[in-house]
């Protein structure tokens, strides 16, 4: 009866492959069209969707389909350039729209600086070596088996292009990656400092004489109610509590992180390029700068990244303080790709500009929570790694304890400094690769905690009573 049955099930496929039209049927020519046109230029974004996640890359496949189909009408060293050229295109489309970058941004940030940082990093030389060798394959393929692929099955290349396309646009269409400046285009302007109301300080008549911005890399906001409270468990000091009224909230964001710090400061979604060049925006620092205010910078990487140096001054910073004068200072580094001194030691440099006399405004921008961040690089809080911790995703659970450092770094300087105002927020949702620790976090928003000191009542009023 078994016998009988696989007979029969033999014969239906038979009489199946008997009517599929031979042109449908890939022959040599045919698979090495797909192999060119296909298989070996999106070899490496097939395989990290396998353990991780890309952006969509619809233009990019069809880049490819395309030069594919000049194998043959072109000499090989002609087609080997347009695949070179397709797989730069794919490489900065994707690159950027996984960090929030439009291509003219993150052509502007690739120096030979941070390629050999960034080249440090295990997990980046890893993804260097298999582009490198990915574009060679390819561009080898495409030389010699050029003329071959003319003679494959057009439909059949047409089909599996069109399925690649709907496969990328399921697997890959993800809200998590249209965040870049571009997007915000027609979108009403929001930030942290305007929802907390930390922008009107200098409008005040008699505004606090300490005032501090924390602008947070990668500070997004988790999901998970609960592990939000993990998160900000250092604002729950009593001691905190008792000088501080704490207020947390969500914002959009738009691009990565120069664009969150100019929506900060300067109250736009414009680029840092852009902006002190079409418009004369009046930036928080500017601001408080003409009340008196002495403005000041923290950041621990050099100076010219993101050009800093720059437009800084143009925001109002009366001065800057750069990884090139705080690294000395400070006995130990914290690496990662972006490697500068610890952002929980440089607490240190902010409390020493607060102490200063006269008011001030001091703003600090982190550097230790960038992607990929090692296990172990923070105080262990939260059980990394282990079935036992309340993060599922190690990379995720590094963060929150670099942030709860952060976070317990800044309660002492409010608690140090009692009265000063306190704004908490981060640029930009973090730019992980793997899919299930994206997803731990809500698209297109970040962070902020607002410290605001308890208002202060006259001895003599208190006295008074009611």
């Amino acid at each position: 009866m078994h016998q009988h049955h696989s007979s029969a099930v033999l014969t239906v496929v038979a009489r199946f492959v008997r009517r599929v039209p031979t042109s449908l049927v890939p022959d040599r020519p045919c698979l090495l069209l797909l192999v060119g046109g296909l298989v070996l230029p999106n070899a490496l974004a097939l395989a990290l969707d396998t353990v991780a996640g890309v952006p969509p890359r619809t233009s990019a496949i069809a880049l490819y389909a395309a030069v594919a189909l000049l194998g043959g009408l072109l000499p090989g060293y002609a087609l080997a350039l347009l695949g070179l050229l397709a797989l730069a295109f794919d490489l900065v489309f994707a690159i950027g729209r996984m960090f929030f970058l439009d291509p003219d941004a993150l052509l502007h940030l690739i120096t030979i600086d941070v390629l050999k940082n960034l080249l440090s990093t295990p997990a980046y030389a890893a993804s260097a070596l298999a582009v490198v060798g990915l574009l060679l394959a390819y561009l080898t393929f495409l030389v010699r088996a050029g003329p071959a692929m003319r003679q494959g099955s057009r439909p059949v290349f047409a089909a599996a292009v069109a399925a690649l396309l709907i496969g990328d646009g399921l697997v890959n269409g993800s809200s998590a990656y249209d965040f870049g400046v571009l997007a915000s285009t027609g979108r009403s302007f929001e930030s942290g400092s305007s929802l907390s109301g930390f922008d009107t300080l200098p409008n005040q008549p008699r505004p606090a004489r300490r005032v501090v911005m924390v602008v947070v890399e990668s500070l997004g906001v988790l999901r998970d109610d609960g592990q939000r409270a993990i998160l900000t468990a250092p604002f729950d000091d009593p001691a905190l509590r008792r000088l501080y009224t704490v207020t947390t909230g969500t914002s959009a964001f738009f691009g990565a992180t120069a664009s969150g710090e100019v929506r900060e400061l300067c109250g736009t979604y414009r680029s840092h390029r852009e902006v002190f060049v079409t418009e004369d925006p009046t930036c928080l620092p500017e601001r408080f700068a003409a009340r008196a205010y002495r403005t000041v910078s923290v950041h621990g990487y050099h100076a010219g990244f993101y050009d800093r140096v720059h437009w800084y001054p143009l925001a109002g910073f009366q001065t800057s303080l750069f990884g090139e004068t705080l690294g000395p200072r400070f006995a130990r580094t914290c690496g990662g790709p972006f490697p500068g001194p610890c952002d929980t030691d440089l607490a240190e440099a902010v409390g020493a500009e607060l102490a200063k006399a006269g008011p001030s405004f001091v703003y600090w921008l982190t550097l230790n929570s960038h992607v990929p961040v090692p296990q172990g690089s923070a105080t262990l809080r939260q059980d990394c790694g282990h079935k036992r911790s309340r993060f599922a995703d190690p990379e995720v659970c590094a963060m929150v304890e670099i942030w709860q450092d952060l976070f317990t770094a800044v309660s002492r300087l409010a608690l140090a400094y009692p009265g000063t105002e306190i704004l908490l927020v981060g640029d930009h949702a973090p730019p992980l690769w793997r899919r299930a620790a994206r997803t731990a976090f809500v698209p297109g928003r970040v962070m902020w905690v607002r410290l605001a000191p308890h208002p202060v009542v006259p001895a003599g009023l208190a006295a008074a009573g009611p």
